[in-house]
């Protein structure tokens, strides 16, 4: 009797979600980064709002201000990481080439060899 009532009590802690990992799974709840909204890091001496989300859509961007790849412009045989980067390239060539200057982090090796933080 003892043992089913115990073993009822440890299966209630894990199913209710106050047992293994409980608050803490959901990350660190004290964190709160400042996330921006990926255009929002494309900068450009007189700029306009409009007008840098015009630019945006025109260099492959979505209209909400995020990218995201476009499955009809991968060409045959061609892998998913190639496909990804030369999508990502492409694109912040793009906004390289229209004026705007991206001001978010490029201290990491990575990012110093993307086209975004100055990477030909």
């Amino acid at each position: 009797m003892r043992k089913s009532v115990y073993f009822l009590l440890v299966l209630s802690f894990t199913q209710t979600g106050c047992g293994i990992g409980g608050y803490w799974m959901n990350g660190d709840p004290f964190y709160k980064p400042d996330i921006k909204p990926y255009i929002s890091y494309w900068t450009k001496e007189e700029m306009t709002e409009e007008s840098r989300l015009n630019n945006w859509v025109a260099c492959g961007g979505l209209p909400n201000g995020s990218f995201a790849l476009d499955r009809k412009k991968r060409l045959p045989e061609e892998s998913s990481d190639v496909f990804r980067a030369r999508l990502e390239h492409d694109f912040e060539r793009c906004m390289l080439r229209t004026g705007y200057r991206y001001t978010g982090n490029c201290s990491s090796e990575y990012m110093k060899s993307q086209p975004l933080c100055g990477a030909p």
